[in-house]
C-alpha cells in the first residue's frame, strides 16, 4: 500500500537538498516543496522534493518501496529496514505542517544566525581596515606636514642669505659710488 503524501511548497532562501534525486545523475538540486505522508497507525515520512522529481512523482514515475509503502530515497533505497514500525497515535495534519513549519523556522534561524556571524565577521574586518586606513593617513599627514614644515624652513633660510647677498651688494655699491671721484675733475669751476 503506498503512502499518501502530500506537498507543501518550501519557504524561499530554504537550502534543503532534494531526497529523490538519483546518484546516477551526479547532482542534487535544491528542494522546492516538502512532503509529508501519513498511515493509518500515524506513523508520517517526511521529505523534500525539487520541481523536476516532483513532476516525476506526479507522473507516478518515481520508485515505491514495497514494503512500507514509502518513496525510494534517491531512487534505489528506503528507510523501512531502519525503523521499526511502531504503534504509534495517529498524527494530525496540523501536526505534521506545524512540525514542518517549525522546522523550516529553526532552519531559517540557523540560516540567519551564520548570515549574522559572517556580517558581523565582515564588519570587524572593515573596521580593521579603517583603523589602518585611518592610521595610515595620519601618518602621511604628518609626514606631508613635516616635509612642508622642511621646506618653509629651507625658503626661510633661503630669504635670509639672498638679503644677506643683497645687503652686502648694496653696500658694495655704495662704497664704489662714494669711492670713485668725478670723471670730469680738471673741470672744476672756479670762483
Amino acid at each position: 500500500m503506498k503512502l499518501e503524501y502530500r506537498t507543501i511548497e518550501v519557504a524561499k532562501g530554504s537550502k534543503w537538498s532534494c531526497n529523490f534525486c538519483s546518484y546516477d545523475k551526479g547532482k542534487s538540486s535544491n528542494a522546492s516543496h516538502e512532503m509529508v505522508a501519513r498511515k493509518s497507525n500515524g506513523y508520517a515520512d517526511v521529505a523534500y522534493i525539487c520541481k523536476d522529481c516532483k513532476q516525476d512523482f506526479e507522473g507516478d514515475n518515481l520508485p515505491w518501496c514495497e514494503k512500507c509503502g514509502r518513496l525510494k530515497r534517491n531512487r534505489i533505497s528506503c528507510f523501512c529496514r531502519l525503523v521499526e514500525e511502531k504503534d504509534t497515535e495517529p498524527v494530525s495534519e496540523e501536526t505534521i505542517i506545524a512540525q514542518a513549519y517549525s522546522s523550516r523556522l529553526e532552519t531559517r534561524i540557523k540560516e540567519l544566525e551564520k548570515e549574522l556571524s559572517d556580517t558581523k565577521e565582515e564588519l570587524k574586518i572593515e573596521r580593521e581596515e579603517i583603523v589602518k586606513f585611518q592610521e595610515k593617513s595620519e601618518e602621511w599627514g604628518k609626514k606631508q606636514k613635516q616635509e612642508l614644515l622642511d621646506r618653509i624652513k629651507e625658503l626661510e633660510e633661503e630669504i635670509v642669505r639672498l638679503k644677506v647677498q643683497l645687503e652686502q651688494f648694496t653696500s658694495q655699491q655704495t662704497a664704489q659710488i662714494e669711492v670713485k671721484e668725478p670723471r670730469w675733475s680738471w673741470l672744476k669751476v672756479k670762483k
